[in-house]
């Protein structure tokens, strides 16, 4: 996708571009770290009129079978972040657009890339994903952690438009401690490649 820089709130610290895709206008944005941070920029994109979403970022590995590199496409994130708590109440589950998981996993599929579909954890207690924590959402099979989904869920759902996520695995946490690998040209390789289905996947 080649595209224009939009001028906008946050400027060059995190730049919003545009471009032509099968004659469809995307955009492209690259949020600060945090639910807060993440939401309040997605609330301000569809202010502007964005009705399809796809998020794309780094998660940490909760399952064994997970590897860095790896792809998770998410269907459920899983609340321990405060932010989506000022949109719905704890109990109201936050899931992905059906329309876009399967048209992202068409395109996986469709280029042979070996996946793993199922739920995150989002928290925005960096330093607090405790063994307990982990041992409890390791157990239900929950496959990675990260630090927005949920919140970006939260806003989409509220705001009534669409949203999907996937993650590329960049970390992977363990009882014995995190092994990270977030500069490892795979993860790099794999996001690079990821951030491009997503594109056409939002086309379809």
């Amino acid at each position: 996708m080649n595209g224009k820089t939009i001028k906008w709130l946050y400027g060059e610290l995190r730049p919003f571009l545009i471009g032509i895709v099968d004659n469809k206008e995307i955009g492209a944005f690259r949020p600060g770290i945090g639910a807060p941070a993440a939401a309040a920029m997605l609330e301000e994109l569809i202010a502007c009129g964005a009705k399809k979403i796809f998020e794309v970022g780094m998660a940490g590995g909760l399952q064994p079978q997970l590897k860095p590199g790896d792809i998770i496409v998410v269907t459920e994130a899983i609340r321990d972040e405060g932010t989506s708590n000022h949109y719905f109440p704890p109990e109201v589950k936050l899931e992905s657009s059906h329309r876009l998981r399967n048209s992202l996993l068409q395109e996986l599929t469709h280029k042979r890339i070996n996946y793993s579909v199922g739920s995150v954890w989002t928290t925005d207690g960096l330093y607090r994903e405790t063994k307990v924590k982990f041992l409890k959402f390791h157990n239900q099979g929950i496959l990675a952690v990260n630090m927005e989904t949920s919140a970006l869920f939260a806003v989409a759902k509220y705001r009534n438009v669409e949203i999907a996520s996937a993650q590329v695995i960049s970390d992977v946490l363990t009882t014995e401690g995190c092994l990270f690998a977030f500069s490892d040209k795979r993860v790099l390789s794999r996001l690079q490649e990821l951030i491009k289905l997503t594109v056409k996947a939002l086309g379809l």
